[in-house]
């Protein structure tokens, strides 16, 4: 799998963003000129996904400190259950190995009407080697669950300066610990 870096190739946003429109949920994701104008921070790392030149899928990092963020990560749906996001994974893993790699995913309840899909996505990541952090936020109105791979918890106002970090000041204001 071939990896490329928005940084070195501004021609992925063609590939990147339909699916990053497609993945997320308006209220889940900023716009996509917030979006990739972000990786103009050196901090803020977009990465796109090739096979054989056809495009898999993308993640977006903020490196903070000791601290690699996946911020964002999704897999074209014609790719998926493929081991593909496994090895984007592994691929991050192995790139920031000296560092504690965060994640979110959608809080898991059966109150949801999606609770299978979040329930897989859990079981996903903890595949992955990602544990809890015992973390749970809110972010934009959104419940989540902070896992992590790595050899420390990473607290809640480390959690939010990566935001603040990544983002500006503003995002401290859309942030807050649920547990």
């Amino acid at each position: 799998m071939k990896i490329v870096n928005y940084i070195n190739d501004k021609n992925i946003r063609k590939d990147v963003e339909p699916l990053f429109l497609f993945s997320f949920p308006e209220t889940e994701r900023p716009g996509p000129d917030i979006f990739f104008s972000s990786f103009k921070k050196e901090s803020n790392v977009l990465y796109a996904f090739y096979d054989n030149d056809k495009f898999i899928g993308f993640t977006s990092l903020i490196i903070y400190k000791d601290i690699a963020y996946i911020f964002f990560l999704a897999v074209s749906p014609i790719y998926q259950h493929q081991g593909y996001g496994s090895q984007i994974l592994s691929t991050i893993k192995n790139t920031y190995k000296d560092k504690v790699i965060l994640l979110c995913y959608e809080e898991v309840d059966n109150k949801y009407d999606d609770y299978e899909k979040r329930k897989k996505r859990e079981s996903f990541y903890k595949k992955n080697g990602f544990i809890s952090n015992n973390l749970t936020t809110e972010e934009f109105g959104v419940v989540f669950t902070v896992a992590r791979y790595g050899y420390r918890e990473v607290s809640f106002e480390e959690y939010k300066k990566i935001f603040i970090f990544g983002f500006g000041e503003f995002a401290k204001d859309y942030i807050k610990r649920v547990r």
